[in-house]
């Protein structure tokens, strides 16, 4: 594959990482904009400006994207074994366009639901299968192969990028109070016009499966084998037991005609002595991306910097997003010089440290002390954390369990996710206490408790990472 090839399959397949990253955002800067007490209907639409959303049913709206995500998270495998991966990509584009098409002309909050269904399944789907894919072009060719950090990386490029696309989409077209009434549909409707390109180059894009090329799965090289038996020598192992390259997800390596073969689907995976450490631990690793408490930083990001930066909530917010954008910059370089655990080593180490920080602010009101936590915090993340779990997914195991490893690892990462949503403000509301204890709604003490256990969550991921994972690209 040739380098301009390879630079137009991974921008093509991104898009479908941009999209996770666009929906997670695109509602939360023109909430204004969305939610009215009274709907009004200007001429001559018949779209209501805004919908009749009160707290409870917004975060409907909001929660159930994470459901769409696991449900595609939950058949991606089946997609690929349908499809092919690059198929399955394109059915991202397709089933994007259809979801924010019906969210786009929402006329009553139930259709807005549903379209955001649709976009949590598109968005499922994209994050188990843009990693593989990645892979794919990476080792497309020996030049491409010694990039493979870097190629890899550009997944979470794509989802902070879509992030921050959305933050600025909202203040640029609901203003800098996210309050032009009907605004937001201009919001959503950027995601479909994407999706509309994407649909409409398909074609063009030439996966390296189509044009044969061979592909060396380093597979599980750098997973520790004190802690189970994989060795660069069962890789092979598997596919002499029927598992060849003829999986839609590689190319096979001879020009010979190879019998299709099956992929490897869970229970085999964790039946085999020699994958079922790579894949527990890839989950694991999906599972502490969450559990760290990046969402629940950026949910006290707003509140923290507004008092010390002379702007408003919703520019600080994008401002927050794009640092998320910057800092995963440095994690393109250095992938493949460092490493990925001493990434995810230096990453884990600065999150606890600034989550501790940020406790202590937090708890006494020290706003310069939490400001600089969140900001280092989000930056540590961006380098290690967010990044590298996705590679992982399609280096630990061999190409005919990737799918399975990595619907199994990314619907952890939704369920977890979800959780972190439920619960963060119970828990939080559990280790604080009222500053009027005959008000439970007054301002709280010691609410920085709460990142306590999120240092000793970080604390078991750079143990896990450490004994885990081999030093080495």
């Amino acid at each position: 594959m040739s380098d301009r090839t390879a630079v137009l399959s991974v921008i093509w397949a991104c898009v479908s990482s941009w999209y996770y990253g666009y929906h997670l955002s695109e509602l939360n800067f023109p909430v204004n904009s969305l939610t009215c007490i009274t709907p009004a209907y200007p001429p001559p639409s018949r779209l209501p400006l805004c919908l009749d959303l009160d707290s409870t049913r917004y975060s409907i709206v909001t929660a159930v994207f994470t459901v769409g995500g696991l449900v595609g998270s939950l058949i991606s495998s089946w997609v690929v074994e349908k499809e092919g991966i690059k198929g399955g990509i394109s059915w991202t584009g397709y089933l994007n366009l259809v979801g924010v098409l019906g969210m786009g002309i929402a006329p009553h909050w139930l259709l807005l639901v549903l379209g955001r269904f649709i976009v949590g399944v598109s968005s499922g789907i994209a994050i188990c299968l843009v990693p593989p894919y990645l892979s794919m072009v990476a080792k497309s060719s020996p030049e491409l192969a010694s990039k493979s950090g870097q190629i890899g990386t550009m997944n979470q490029l794509a989802i902070v990028l879509g992030i921050c696309s959305a933050q600025i989409s909202g203040l640029l077209l609901t203003g800098e109070k996210g309050d032009i009434p009907g605004s937001w549909r201009y919001v959503v409707a950027i995601s479909g016009i994407v999706a509309a390109v994407q649909i409409a180059t398909a074609s063009q894009i030439v996966a390296p499966n189509e044009k044969g090329t061979s592909s060396s799965d380093t597979s599980a090289t750098i997973f520790d084998e004190r802690d189970a038996d994989v060795e660069e020598g069962d890789l092979p192992r598997v596919r002499e037991e029927g598992v060849d390259e003829a999986s839609p997800l590689l190319s096979t390596s001879t020009p010979t005609p190879a019998k299709p073969t099956e992929q490897l689907n869970l229970h085999s995976i964790l039946g085999n002595p020699s994958l079922r450490g790579p894949a527990i631990l890839v989950a694991a690793f999906m599972a502490i991306q969450q559990l760290s408490g990046v969402n629940a930083v950026m949910f006290y990001s707003t509140p923290v910097l507004r008092p010390l930066l002379p702007t408003s909530a919703g520019v600080v917010g994008v401002g927050i997003t794009v640092v998320n954008a910057i800092m995963t910059l440095p994690a393109i370089f250095l992938m493949d010089r460092l490493g990925r655990k001493t990434l995810l080593l230096t990453s884990i180490a600065g999150m606890g440290i600034t989550s501790t920080l940020l406790a202590v602010g937090l708890n006494g009101g020290h706003q310069t002390l939490s400001a600089f936590s969140i900001i280092t915090f989000i930056a540590s993340f961006s380098i290690g954390l967010g990044p590298v779990p996705f590679l992982l997914v399609s280096e630990l195991v061999p190409s005919p369990a990737i799918p399975a490893v990595s619907s199994l690892s990314l619907s952890i990462n939704w369920i977890t996710n979800f959780f972190i949503a439920i619960l963060f403000l119970p828990l939080r509301d559990f280790l604080s206490t009222p500053v009027d204890p005959r008000d439970p709604q007054s301002d709280r003490r010691g609410e920085g408790r709460v990142f306590y256990v999120f240092t000793g969550i970080l604390v078991v991921g750079g143990l896990l990472v450490w004994r885990g994972l081999r030093p080495g690209k």
